[in-house]
């Protein structure tokens, strides 16, 4: 019985494919970080101290309407130059669907006025839902 030195040594065959668990892996973990930092990408950076209530953040999509303590206003991301083009613009918003949630973000310390005038002026707009945005608390 002699061994062949054939016998012995045997070849593997390389492995063609590749290995698609981690493409997968890499993909998730992308869209999960997409998903929570996009509605932070939705809001204008202006300084604004919103009052504190204890809510829970509807996740669907919005308009943002931001009012700082100076007086800017902000659609989304946009700041305006002039404030006279807020209804236009928030009324091209609003065609695609007349049921978006208006979020109005109004600094605590700005007059109560500015925020009714806001908020009608949303309704002159087409906005249908109104909300006020606050900052959030942890709900117990």
């Amino acid at each position: 019985m002699a061994l062949s030195l054939r016998s012995i040594i045997t070849e593997e065959r390389p492995i063609a494919g590749v290995n698609i668990v981690p493409v997968i892996d890499l993909c998730l973990v992308l869209l999960i970080i997409l998903m929570v930092t996009s509605p932070i990408l939705e809001q204008a950076q202006l300084p604004v101290k919103l009052p504190k209530a204890a809510t829970i953040e509807n996740k669907e999509k919005n308009i943002s309407i931001t009012y700082s303590p100076d007086g800017r206003i902000a659609v989304n991301t946009e700041i305006l130059d002039n404030e006279f083009q807020f209804e236009g613009i928030l009324r091209k918003k609003l065609q695609a669907d007349p049921d978006t949630m208006v979020i109005l973000r109004v600094d605590r310390e700005a007059n109560y006025a500015v925020l009714t005038d806001l908020w009608g002026r949303c309704k002159k707009a087409g906005a249908r839902k109104i909300s006020i945005g606050t900052e959030q608390t942890k709900v117990q």
